[in-house]
């Protein structure tokens, strides 16, 4: 996707409009503002595809609703989907907001959607393309005065700059990195777990390493790649929230299954621990699932998870709670001790799909 590709600015008539305020209602965006969302709203769906797949916008337009009430401006923020591979997302200055099909694609789960979202959104509410095309080198004294000169072409011009800016996530890393902790405020604030922030930077760090050649959007890889994800995992350590990956990766999901005479414990569907059928049986492992469920987090580091002897036996302990000793085993049950070998195969596995996050904070 190029900018050529959206430099003709059209007027198009409005798009419904999911959080912030109505069509209809008061807005804090500025005239200014309210120009470029229009134009650069038009340019974006005169030159793409948008979806109109139902799931997909209500899936979109619950995540604007809730996190528009945390920002710090009203603005009309209108949610679409852009029918494009591309892994992208972005906000037009005013409140107009995409996401390709491409990202929605890519994330794992809701929590990564919102982080992106919510990443968009503080773009829009922070002023930030204006902000980034009066740093640009093309808005200095002399590129105004040429756009002055134009006799009228130079609102067209502008409106290209800024959609530039926004399409092509190119921001200063300051200005990426503000972006980022006042999506992680509103995040918080409405009730979505901030990690998915987190893990969708590393993910599409180790994304784009792996092409040969990078796609243009919001966390695109570049030499301040590293420096925004170790802001965004101090901003939120500061703010006490707790690094647990495993719930916007979708990962070290625990369930219990009879298969084959067998009951099993399994772990993102790979089994951990086996026994023989029965009452008591699948109490024991119901009640382990739900501990696991509990405690069971990517960043565990391995010395974490042990086998400890008790005066009944041994029992298995993840950070100092314990799991199951035993002495709880029914006969014909493996030993406790292949459940933690089978846990460690499982957590290494997982942290080997994301080799450059630092899981070990």
């Amino acid at each position: 996707m190029t900018f050529a590709l959206f430099a003709g600015a059209v007027h198009a008539a409005p798009a419904s409009v999911s959080g912030g305020v109505s069509s209809g209602a008061a807005s804090d965006a500025t005239p200014y503002e309210a120009k470029l969302a229009r134009e650069g709203a038009a340019s974006v769906e005169k030159s793409m595809t948008l979806v109109s797949n139902p799931a997909a916008l209500a899936r979109v337009d619950m995540i604007v609703s809730r996190l528009a009430p945390y920002m710090e401006r009203r603005l009309p923020y209108k949610a679409k989907i852009i029918d494009h591979k591309m892994i992208n997302a972005f906000a037009i200055a005013g409140g107009p907001l995409y996401v390709t099909t491409g990202m929605l694609g890519f994330v794992r789960t809701d929590l990564e959607l919102a982080g992106v979202i919510a990443h968009e959104m503080a773009h829009a509410d922070r002023k930030h393309v204006i902000t980034q095309m009066a740093r640009n080198d093309r808005m200095t004294l002399l590129a105004i005065a040429a756009i002055i000169a134009s006799r009228g072409h130079g609102a067209a011009i502008m409106a290209a700059n800024a959609l530039q800016v926004a399409v092509m996530g190119a921001y200063s890393v300051d200005i990426e990195k503000n972006a980022d902790a006042h999506g992680i405020d509103a995040l918080a604030n409405a009730g979505y777990n901030p990690i998915g922030m987190l893990t969708l930077q590393e993910r599409m760090r180790e994304d784009t390493l792996k092409r040969a050649y990078a796609d243009p959007g919001i966390y695109r890889t570049h030499p301040d790649a590293e420096e925004r994800i170790e802001a965004s995992a101090k901003y939120m350590e500061e703010r006490g929230l707790p690094l647990n990956r495993k719930y916007s990766l979708g990962v070290l999901r625990p369930a219990v299954s009879e298969t084959s005479g067998d009951l099993r414990l399994t772990i993102d569907g790979r089994v951990v621990w086996k026994g023989v059928p029965g009452a008591a049986a699948r109490e024991l492992f119901d009640k382990t699932a739900r501990v696991l469920d509990e405690v069971l987090q990517v960043e565990i580091a391995p010395y974490d998870i042990r086998v400890e002897d008790e005066r009944q036996g041994e029992a298995l302990f993840i950070e100092g709670r314990r799991v199951v000793s035993s002495g709880e085993v029914i006969e014909g049950t493996e030993p406790v001790a292949v459940l933690r070998e089978n846990i460690q195969a499982v957590l290494s596995d997982v942290r080997k799909e994301y080799p450059l996050a630092d899981f070990y904070r």
